[in-house]
């Protein structure tokens, strides 16, 4: 058995290192999970709340397997961050994005007929 160090400290000083030694505990048997890697599966409800469309607009998504879900038996489940990466997918671009991709086409293009002719 180690030694036994009688000392004062205050009940803060006290909570702090309790707490200090409940969070090394904690952390050495239950490591965080990896960010890469999430399990937070939606139901129906709130995966509708999540985007703010109506379950039955779900439902149409699922049935034209538009949108990311699982099926296990009769029940849907979404992974939030799909449904989120989903969304983005959607994602208009604005006027000048269009001209910014249409300038490096054209830009690609001659630089390829340059190419051949030479």
């Amino acid at each position: 058995m180690g030694k036994i160090i009688l000392t004062t400290i205050s009940s803060e000083e006290l909570k702090k290192l309790i707490t200090d030694s409940v969070a090394e505990v904690f952390t050495e048997f239950f490591p965080a999970k990896s960010k890469e890697i999430s399990y937070d599966f939606l139901n129906i409800k709130e995966a509708s709340k999540l985007l703010n469309i109506a379950p039955q607009t779900i439902y149409g998504y699922t049935s034209k397997r538009t949108i990311p879900f699982f099926k296990r038996s009769k029940r849907l489940y979404f992974s939030k961050e799909d449904l989120l990466a989903w969304v983005r997918e959607g994602k208009m671009k604005t006027q000048s994005e269009i001209e910014q991709v249409a300038d490096d086409y054209i830009q690609g293009k001659n630089e390829r007929m340059n190419k051949q002719k030479v």
